[in-house]
């Protein structure tokens, strides 16, 4: 096996050098301060702020953000960027901000995405959600513990800010709010369900009735009732819609509103009603520059999914009203023509026949053109079983060898089948329904003018899949007709069409391949290139490797940019003229790898989701193209220019040693924003006229220079395969190279990119650098080069020789040094303690132990059989357990645990959603059985990285003082000492919350502080 050579490598030939560099210095402690600077401890964590859904005004003059801690209330910020004016606004929030457990803003857990703050069209109002403080969420929360969640949850506010002047009006208990893209003029809001007085005062009113507001600049009245009543079995019902004239601060009420829009221009106010008095019940649209409503249609009934088309000429819904009453109604298809104000039936409830309606949660939509619209159809519900029937039967799960997919994953796939819908398309013209999507095609992507659409599925190859195999089928479908035609079969990636819809463009093995929509003339637009690599020759997991990846799109087609490793080639679709490249090899000549910034998709402009799955505008050739570039060898990054189809080299902008983020432009304004940072610099906010001018205008965490932070330098060494690798060390900022530190190694598979990233100070179940380094450590992050079927190895030949590298240079502490992995990392932790003594102590988070128990595993969070990550990602193997045994044996630690030295601390949580629970416990039981000094944390009902925020503090403490105690000679802390018997379980959280436990602070130590290095005080190793 080749295990026992790298075996012998390791105990002897690896360790050995380090024995000899040692010497009598002692270990370097952290002085109590530098400069006055404190040490990064648990309690700074919380505080610590990020800056979420930064936007500029369309005019460019303002910026708006959310300042969020990790556990606090946060505030908007609105922010001059030719001045030093600026506005806050507590508790507000921008983009989707990190949320609490129970859905408040600002702190660790789940939760749902919070709706956006946004600026009018016109820049003069930023409107945005002010919630509920922190505090009142805790007692909501404590309120609710063993009932659910219940009314008592806070509600938000609407802040509305007028600019330039910055006053606030704030109306509470809203829901939600919307602007229209164009016009400033209007705002729509709607409002909490009232209170039960207020409920039954306004239950009468109309659907139309206007009230009068608050002027702009005022504080807003208590908002009055609604009409919102009981809910009613299948029935919503709704609450009051406030429209808004941010002109004047008058306002007009709507009761009972369950959803509502505006059109792209801000023309018409579409919405719907759902009341207790159901003759209300309708689709509404209002006309803004009149004042009037129109009725499109009303009766007893639900109705959903209301959409204008883009020209705001016409809006479309779905209903039940037809049906309504009747058990399972079914919902038709309704189209209004605003002109005529009425709508008309397109899709009766019955036009699909008993087993197949028209889905009430398929997304509708008109095409760009507006000449046809899209929605959803689905099979008929299936009834219901009712509990209690089953209560004397057998209860089952059939797992049947033609299933494609496993029993797990269909239950967890339960909720989106039952919601799945097939897409649809009516043409107006024609006035034809055709269905374009189904069971064997399940997602197609349709142009913009509604005449073909393209379908990719991997139904044919689903059971392959599972084994990481198979492929995609590529058609390409007639949306006028419903005909489909194969254009590709068992590709190795997916498909696109391109933003005019004339090429349908896919990779393959290499290669890139177009196909003509209107010709049907497939071309191979990249096979003449030779020694040009499309595909990653970086790949290194045993499968096909992926493209490096597109650029983007020109006008009407004619380009399509695509890239290699380094540089970006422009490529004619229809294959009539040779790819060029239009970096000119400067990429691959400096080590630079340039990817093109499209800042119309960056701004949010309109568009269609393309290859890489976002909204991409077309380049316009006429303009400069943008390029972002980063140094693969140095790190440094920036941003280059060049133009397409222009015979000229690429000009650099600006590069420096820092990272950049992606730029966003002002709609209206030569107004550009981004954020830059390294590992002191943290990625605050820089606007300008352009990229060399840029001013910083936030500041999110001045108390940064009141603690101890670190300083990185990027490595080198060479693998004991003789490749050369990078690594990250991160050194404390009062680093002195004549002293030993202890180090610490984390790592995963690459982690060099990182080197001009800025860490934020936390803590969970991974080695946070920065607050290692502010506690005295070094952290050493190696990247590891694989070979394909020996992952425990490649791990080892690459780590080793680079932590062999900085002990010869005189600052490391050989004896004080520590390994610290995740998941993988945690497995490569593992291994790598059963074949050297190099380290002191390690931590393995959930790691895989025993590769032959493992591949039959199933990934509970998803559902899927494991055996595809070992036979073609990243486990590596490169092949099935039964074609390569051996490497599944050689490749587990579990089979070499009588080999360990090393001190281990395990992580793993009973409900881990990736790597099966048991795999710890093997590991730590066939520890334990040879008196390995071994400890075994599980977080109950937590999943493969803690999501509890208790949880991640309380690991993050024991590491700390795990290596505290085996690197650094720290007292021994007591769960160490004695460990936590069942009968105690929960004392030590309720005498002292692991929160409030400051870092070092331990229980009084059962033993003696011990040096760092020394044997373990109760190892007793069984002979071999």
């Amino acid at each position: 096996m080749r295990v026992a050579a790298s075996l012998a490598a390791a105990l002897l030939g690896l360790a050995a050098p380090l024995a000899a560099q040692t010497t009598a210095s002692t270990t370097a402690q952290p002085r109590p301060a530098v400069g006055g600077k404190k040490p990064i401890t648990q309690d700074v964590y919380d505080i610590w702020r990020s800056i979420q859904g930064a936007t500029l005004s369309n005019d460019g003059r303002w910026v708006a953000y959310s300042l969020t801690p990790a556990v606090g209330d946060g505030e908007l910020v609105v922010r001059s960027t030719t001045s030093a004016t600026e506005f806050r606004v507590p508790r507000g929030f921008l983009g989707r901000p990190v949320t609490r457990p129970g859905g408040a803003p600002g702190g660790g857990g789940g939760g749902g995405p919070l709706p956006a703050a946004e600026f009018s069209a016109d820049s003069r109002w930023v409107v945005t959600l002010a919630y509920a403080p922190k505090a009142e969420f805790d007692r909501a929360a404590r309120g609710r513990r063993g009932r659910g969640r219940g009314a008592d949850q806070p509600k938000a506010s609407l802040a509305i800010v007028s600019l330039p002047g910055g006053q606030v009006a704030t109306v509470p208990r809203v829901k939600s709010f919307k602007l229209p893209e164009e016009g400033g003029r209007w705002l729509a809001y709607l409002l909490e369900a009232p209170d039960s007085a207020d409920r039954d005062r306004d239950s009468t009113a109309s659907p139309n009735e206007g009230r009068a507001a608050a002027a702009p600049g005022g504080q807003a009245r208590p908002v009055a009732g609604d009409s919102t009543g009981p809910r009613r079995p299948r029935k919503e019902t709704g609450s009051t819609l406030v429209l808004r004239d941010l002109s004047n601060g008058t306002e007009v009420r709507i009761a009972d509103v369950t959803d509502y829009l505006f059109d792209e221009k801000g023309g018409w106010l579409g919405y719907t009603v759902s009341s207790k008095d159901s003759t209300r019940d309708g689709a509404y649209a209002r006309d803004l520059a009149a004042g009037r409503e129109v009725a499109l249609l009303t009766g007893p009934g639900n109705y959903k999914q209301l959409v204008f088309d883009e020209a705001g000429t016409q809006l479309a819904f779905v209903s039940d009203r037809a049906e309504f009453g009747r058990d399972e109604a079914r919902y038709a298809l309704y189209h209004a023509p605003l002109e005529r104000g009425r709508a008309e039936l397109l899709v009766a409830a019955d036009a699909f026949g008993p087993d197949t309606v028209v889905a009430d949660r398929g997304d509708v939509s008109f095409v760009e053109s507006g000449r046809a619209l899209l929605f959803g159809v689905a099979p008929a519900p299936l009834d219901s079983i009712p509990a209690d029937s089953l209560a004397d039967k057998a209860v089952f799960d059939l797992w049947h060898y033609k299933d494609t997919r496993l029993q797990p994953q269909q239950q967890l796939e339960a909720g989106r089948d039952r919601n799945r819908s097939y897409q649809t398309i009516y043409h107006f013209q024609t006035k034809r329904v055709v269905r374009l999507a189904d069971d064997t095609l399940r997602s197609v992507d349709v142009s913009d003018d509604g005449r073909v659409a393209l379908g990719v599925t991997d139904a044919p190859y689903a059971l392959e899949s599972m084994w990481g195999e198979g492929g995609n089928d590529v058609y390409l479908v007639d949306a006028r007709t419903g005909g489909r035609k194969v254009i590709a079969r068992n590709i190795s990636s997916r498909a696109s069409l391109s933003p005019e819809a004339k090429y349908v463009l896919w990779f393959d093995r290499g290669h890139w391949y177009s196909h003509d929509v209107a010709s049907g003339k497939q071309v191979d637009l990249t096979g003449g290139l030779e020694g040009v690599h499309f595909d990653q020759e970086t790949w290194d997991t045993p499968s096909i490797p992926a493209a490096w990846g597109v650029g983007g799109w020109t006008k009407g087609d004619d380009r399509v940019l695509l890239y290699d490793r380094y540089d970006v080639w422009e490529v004619d679709p229809s294959g009539a003229r040779a790819p060029r490249m239009l970096t000119d090899s400067v990429g691959r000549q400096r080590h630079v790898v340039f990817r093109v910034v499209n800042l119309a998709s960056e701004r949010g402009a309109r568009g269609r989701g393309r290859f890489g799955g976002g909204d991409e505008e077309p380049l316009d050739p006429a303009q400069p193209l943008l390029l972002r570039a980063m140094n693969d060898e140095t790190k440094a990054s920036g941003f280059w220019e060049d133009r397409i189809g222009a015979d000229q080299s690429p000009r650099q902008i600006v590069m420096g040693e820092r990272s950049y983020g992606t730029p966003t432009k002002a709609e209206d304004a030569d107004v550009f924003m981004l954020t830059q940072e390294t590992v002191r610099e943290f990625p605050d906010l820089w606007v300008g006229p352009s990229l060399t001018q840029l001013t910083k205008i936030s500041n999110a965490n001045p108390q940064q220079s009141e603690y101890r932070w670190a300083d990185v330098e990027l490595v080198r060494w060479r693998s004991l395969d003789g490749i050369e690798l990078k690594g990250l060390l991160y050194k404390p900022e009062d680093f002195d190279p004549s002293k030993k530190y202890p180090m610490v190694t984390y790592f995963y598979e690459q982690l060099s990119d990182n080197l001009y990233n800025y860490v934020v100070p936390a803590g969970r179940n991974v080695v946070n650098p920065v607050v290692y380094a502010s506690l005295g450590y070094l952290v050493f992050e190696p990247d590891i080069a694989y070979t394909e079927g020996y992952p425990g190895q490649s791990a080892l030949h690459s780590v080793v020789p680079g932590i062999q590298s900085l002990v010869a240079r005189g600052f490391v502490d050989p004896k004080a040094i520590g390994s610290a992995g995740q998941s993988w990392g945690g497995y490569q932790t593992a291994y790598m303690i059963t074949q050297t003594n190099i380290f002191a102590a390690a931590m393995a988070g959930a790691p895989v132990a025993n590769m032959t128990s493992a591949y039959g595993g199933i990934r509970w969070g998803s559902g899927l059989a494991r055996a595809f990550q070992y036979e073609h990602t990243q486990s590596r193997i490169g092949g099935s357990i039964w074609e390569y045994p051996m490497r599944y044996i050689e490749n587990s630690p579990l089979f070499f645990a009588d080999r360990v030295e090393t001190p281990l601390l395990i992580m793993h949580n009973d409900h881990d959603d990736a790597v099966p629970w048991y795999q710890g416990i093997e590991l730590f039981v066939a520890l334990k059985r040879f008196g390995k000094e071994v400890y075994l944390i599980n977080y109950n009902d937590d999943v493969h990285n803690p999501r509890k925020r208790a949880n991640q503090k309380d690991i993050d403490m024991r590491m700390q003082q795990f290596f505290g105690y085996h690197l650094k000679g720290e007292p021994m802390p007591d769960w160490m000492a004695h460990g936590i018997p069942f009968l105690q379980k929960g004392r030590d959280q309720i005498a002292t919350e692991p929160e409030e436990i400051p870092t070092g602070t331990t229980a009084q130590p059962a033993q003696p502080a011990r040096e760092p290095g020394s044997p373990t005080p109760a190892a007793s190793r069984p002979p071999r």
